[in-house]
């Protein structure tokens, strides 16, 4: 019997930016290989709503692979503006809902997965009572703009961030009666469960492109920080970095990542020695890595190492996150500092140290581990369907 399942994302899945949109790619690629057919519901900011199926008729930014690997794709556009605002759902919320989308995922009986909290609320439609509705939280919201509202300066950015972090939770527990939930790690069950005081909740680690390490012995040519810099978090950690790690150090510091934001832009080409490449091709993007002497990846939100730590340790040389991931079984991988400061004294330690195949060796014992995207599927498909 031919499986099938709605699968609905905030944003258009993609295999070149670290993140909920690369993880959602590598998802689908994983269950299309299973035999399995995955109708995509997404968003974008256009203002017309438009339907994709294997004819390729889809907006042309989109991986050409994304056609081939869904079975369907819609689109949806994205709410802007005021009319988003409420008192019970918060903005990142809201700017998904659509009663159209309801209305498409009420015709069939297919389990509907909901990638991350952005579109979780239609959840709570009446007209999708009887569905089987999976929700994966990669990033735990509250946390997330719990960190936004922290390093926010403005004082009505602060209240909206924080705004968002209580409507997010109170979201999540209205929900949870609704929906099972899939989360990466222990940790994060148990952060869900302590919000929760329970909730059907299943680990799935995150997918990845690749289990081999491919980094190259010797002395690279720059620090490299990588990630979404359309996200607000990837921005702050930027920022963070520009401001507090390489403000008065003068070693070569190269952002990457696509859509920064005019500011951020402006703030990496003030010193000689910062500077910032946008949306750089997949290509581009793994030969910046191989090239960095050193990979820095902060991790303020998530419990473990993310996608850009991962693609670090195994493309790159020395990588540096810091020390709220420790526990981690990947941490023989990398060093880590859990202040600016430490920072800075661990990069001027590494920056003229040679990578050396004793290192590379430790990380492949530790990659040997790593589940396969295969065996990751097979275990969605039975958190799924039993």
């Amino acid at each position: 019997m031919q499986r099938s399942i709605n699968i609905i994302s905030g944003q258009i899945p993609c295999p070149n930016t670290p993140g909920d949109a690369q993880q959602t790619y590598w998802l689908i690629g994983g269950l299309c290989a299973a035999g399995i057919d995955v109708h995509l519901y997404t968003f974008k900011e256009e203002a017309a709503s438009t339907e994709a199926t294997m004819d390729g008729t889809i907006d042309p930014t989109t991986d050409p692979k994304l056609l081939e690997i869904c079975a369907s794709i819609t689109s949806y556009p994205v709410n802007k503006g005021h009319r988003n605002f409420s008192f019970s759902v918060p903005y990142a919320a809201a700017q998904y809902q659509n009663g159209q989308l309801v209305n498409d995922l009420a015709k069939n009986n297919f389990p509907i997965l909901i990638e991350g909290m952005g579109p979780c609320s239609l959840a709570l439609s009446k007209k999708l009572t009887n569905k089987k509705i999976w929700v994966r939280l990669l990033t735990f919201a509250p946390g997330y703009f719990g960190y936004l509202q922290e390093r926010s300066k403005a004082p009505l950015k602060k209240l909206y961030y924080q705004r968002e972090a209580v409507l997010s939770k109170k979201l999540l527990k209205k929900i949870n009666q609704r929906v099972q939930w899939i989360v990466p790690s222990v940790s994060d069950k148990t952060t869900l469960e302590n919000v929760f005081l329970g909730g059907n909740i299943s680990t799935l680690a995150l997918f990845n492109n690749n289990n081999t390490i491919t980094s190259k012995t010797g002395l690279g040519n720059y620090c490299l920080f990588q990630g979404n810099l359309a996200d607000a978090a990837t921005h702050k950690t930027a920022v963070w970095l520009l401001t507090h790690v390489f403000h008065n150090l003068t070693v070569p510091f190269v952002i990457t990542g696509n859509n920064p934001a005019p500011a951020l832009i402006e703030l990496a080409h003030k010193q000689p020695h910062t500077c910032i490449v946008a949306n750089p091709s997949a290509p581009e993007r793994i030969d910046m890595i191989e090239k960095a002497q050193i990979i820095l990846q902060p991790s303020f939100i998530k419990h473990g190492p993310d996608e850009a730590l991962l693609e670090g340790i195994k493309m790159g040389r020395h990588c540096i996150t810091n020390s709220k991931t420790t526990g981690s079984p990947y941490a023989p991988c990398y060093h880590q500092g859990s202040s600016a400061s430490a920072f800075q004294e661990i990069i001027i330690q590494l920056y003229h140290f040679p990578f050396s195949e004793e290192e590379i060796e430790t990380r492949k014992k530790i990659i040997a581990t790593e589940k396969s995207n295969t065996a990751l599927t097979s275990e969605f498909a039975n958190i799924i369907w039993g």
